[in-house]
């Protein structure tokens, strides 16, 4: 299963799943499988293998073991320079100024470190992002950056920041559970306000789609970097029947210009191939 996050490409291996999703951080486990950590994000300088190499070795706690250039055949489908010791690899992008860790709890068995880092890719936080995480893959602009991650039973929650601007991506589940015999729209008028922390107007679009809107607070108007104002907000819930699953999205802030708003729509969907 390929894994889209936080601007990582990355292939699990068969037996594995993500335990962990963070910011710049993802955690693959599995039953008699070593523990794969993976530490990622832009170079704030460029990456120097002996001086930070030792670095990330004295951290991982792994500072007997050195840094080599690896440069085996199948290695020439990663996109950048690879370093490796018994336990850590490190891929250093070469195009987009990028710099990943991969350790492993133990020695990994044969073709699983080459099935890890033959199918990474990256892209930067100033481009658009593709996410793909458990069952549900969405899109995020230019500079957005996560904020937040929750992975509840039920629940998943993520939120995005960019300046003053927030985007907030909810899936939750089992839908049939949650609306109890109510139908959609009565369904969001009861929960949307309680959900967002704020009073939402609702205009029903179907009898599986509400759109939710709310004006910005007079102050807010006047001075919008004043912290505890309500911004403007609009967002979209849908009841996916066929997956049994609630989707939202809600834009707070300065909002997006009407063809980003509309993407973001379009392309967050629940993963049909998805086994839970």
């Amino acid at each position: 299963m390929m894994l889209l996050w936080d601007g990582l490409q990355v292939e699990i291996p068969k037996g594995m799943e993500p335990a962990a999703l963070d910011r710049g951080f993802i955690r693959l486990t599995g039953s008699n499988m070593p523990t794969v950590s993976l530490r990622f994000g832009s170079e704030k300088c460029r990456f120097d293998p002996h001086r930070d190499g030792r670095r990330i070795l004295r951290a991982a706690g792994i500072a007997q073991e050195a840094l080599r250039m690896c440069d085996e055949t199948w290695t020439k489908q990663i996109p950048g320079d690879l370093y490796r010791s018994n336990r850590l690899w490190v891929v250093q992008f070469s195009e987009s100024r990028a710099v990943l860790a991969v350790l492993f709890s133990a020695p990994p068995p044969a073709g699983m470190a080459e099935t890890i880092l033959a199918s990474l890719a990256w892209t930067p936080a100033e481009a658009w992002r593709r996410w793909r995480c458990y069952d549900i893959t969405f899109e995020t602009p230019p500079d957005y950056l996560l904020k937040t991650a929750v992975f509840q039973p039920g629940r998943f929650l993520l939120k995005f920041t960019n300046g003053r601007s927030e985007l907030t991506f909810d899936r939750l589940a089992p839908a049939n559970v949650l609306l109890t015999g109510m139908t959609f729209m009565p369904w969001c008028e009861q929960n949307m306000s309680r959900n967002l922390g704020r009073t939402i107007e609702m205009h029903r679009g179907s009898n599986t789609e509400v759109d939710m809107g709310a004006r910005p607070s007079p102050l807010y108007r006047l001075l919008p970097w004043l912290p505890g104002q309500s911004p403007p907000l609009q967002g979209k819930a849908r009841h996916i029947p066929e997956e049994n699953k609630i989707l939202i999205l809600a834009e707070q802030g300065p909002l997006l210009p009407a063809e980003m708003s509309s993407r973001l729509h379009e392309k967050y969907a629940i993963i049909p191939s998805f086994k839970t």
